[in-house]
């Protein structure tokens, strides 16, 4: 299939374990995805755990990514989230791209895939034709090849549209504010009691 002349990010950050958030904001993403789906990113720029919440040590930091993962997330930062181990075991269990300092997420939605659009966590000159950076920015911005997202808190969607017929340009970029009266999302309820139910388990199997 032809590579994408547009595309549209859509991005999260600063959950920090809040678990009770991501049946709403599914809702959310879902009202704001374009209808031609196949050239959309959904991302998390990080902090989607914290060492304070429960669930959040229990799983070493994986508890948030593994709803992400079922919320249909291309792409996570997990850099400072988890060690290697449970970096491993997420990465066994979960289709997202898991992006760090030594791994980038390279484009590839179904039935496209575009090595030459890269997901990392900072600009590289290896001729990618556009690499957006999992890190908060102050502002979004292309500088080069290289998108800069601006950062989100937790409830808000970031949202960034790309032209990319020639050197990539931003056509436009908001911040979404989720309405307080956002209805969960059933099946994405089911899995944050889940992974809940889960880390209670592994709290019971470490005492």
């Amino acid at each position: 299939m032809e590579k994408p002349l547009s595309l549209t990010l859509l991005y999260s950050a600063n959950i920090a374990g809040d678990l009770a958030l991501l049946p709403r904001l599914y809702t959310f993403l879902r009202r704001l995805q374009p209808p031609e789906r196949q050239h959309m990113l959904l991302l998390d720029l990080g902090r989607s755990c914290s060492a304070d919440i429960p669930h959040c040590r229990e799983t070493g930091g994986r508890s948030t990514l593994i709803v992400l993962d079922g919320m249909g997330y291309h792409a996570a930062n997990i850099a400072g989230a988890l060690d290697r181990e449970n970096r491993d075991k997420l990465a066994a269990i979960v289709t997202m791209g898991l992006v760090d300092e030594m791994d980038d997420w390279l484009y590839d939605v179904p039935p496209t895939r575009d090595p030459s659009i890269r997901v990392r966590l900072r600009p590289r000159d290896d001729g990618a034709r556009l690499q957006t950076i999992l890190q908060p920015a102050a502002s979004t911005r292309i500088e080069g090849t290289a998108l800069h997202l601006q950062a989100v808190g937790a409830g808000q969607v970031g949202e960034a549209l790309v032209d990319l017929r020639g050197e990539p340009c931003l056509l436009s970029a908001r911040v979404h504010p989720m309405p307080p009266d956002t209805p969960p999302n059933p099946s994405i309820a089911g899995a944050v009691e889940f992974v809940e139910a889960e880390a209670r388990l592994l709290a019971k199997k470490g005492k």
